[in-house]
């Protein structure tokens, strides 16, 4: 009877001490994992991507000759699409 007590307490104490932690803890920062892009942290300028309509940072941008000028793309999904409206129009 002494040993459920004391492990009764003892799990009690667990829960109070965890709930206690993440109370009082700071915030984790988790590191990007291998499908998450990591953020941008210096302001930056974006385009939009003529095909999706997202904005996305110049850096990150991909970039066409679309119709004889330079067109900006999130993806190469999106560039490959408007490559091939364009040659279809043609």
């Amino acid at each position: 009877m002494l040993v459920v007590q004391v492990l009764a307490w003892l799990l009690v104490l667990r829960f109070v001490m965890r709930a206690f932690a993440s109370v009082f803890a700071r915030p984790r920062t988790a590191a990007p994992g291998p499908r998450e892009r990591p953020r941008v942290l210096a302001a930056e300028d974006l385009v939009l991507d003529r095909v999706c309509h997202t904005y996305v940072p110049r850096s990150r941008a991909l970039a066409a000759r679309v119709s004889g000028h330079e067109e900006a793309f999130c993806s190469a999904a999106c560039r490959d699409r408007a490559l091939a409206a364009v040659a279809r129009a043609s």
